[in-house]
């Protein structure tokens, strides 16, 4: 149990920072991010809403407002795939692309640094040093 709280304030605390990091240096938030990347390692031609929403954790009202903020910043279409009308595809435009190769350059640099402080702070530190702990590769059975 104790590990489950220190893993709820890590997330907390390291997606509050990152959230606050990428509006200030690429302009958009943690779920903007989150789904520009989703969507640049998928299909250029899009994904299907659910399956963003799958992807990212959230509900299908949620996706559809992140989308929403992506259109309107240029960063995101939607489009209707061919064969079917009922359904929704998501897609990154190149200026998405853009926006998501600043924001992943500094991403990585931001995680260490926000786990470094993670591992010093009472509240996180043994949950940080169990996902940093790399068991070493066990023999593999012939």
């Amino acid at each position: 149990m104790e590990l489950w709280k220190q893993l709820s304030v890590l997330v907390a605390e390291v997606s509050n920072q990152l959230d606050k990091k990428l509006a200030r240096l690429a302009g958009i938030g943690l779920s903007e991010f989150l789904a520009l990347n989703t969507l640049a390692s998928g299909d250029p031609a899009g994904m299907r809403m659910q399956l963003l929403a799958d992807a990212l954790g959230l509900n299908q009202s949620s996706v559809s407002r992140l989308v929403t903020r992506l259109e309107e910043r240029g960063l995101a279409r939607r489009s209707t795939p061919q064969g079917d009308r009922r359904g929704v595809l998501a897609a990154i435009t190149e200026q998405g692309r853009e926006v998501n190769r600043e924001a992943n350059a500094m991403f990585g640099k931001e995680i260490a640094l926000a786990l470094d402080l993670a591992s010093i702070d009472g509240r996180t530190a043994t949950v940080v040093a169990r996902l940093r702990y790399s068991p070493p590769d066990s023999p593999k059975a012939d």
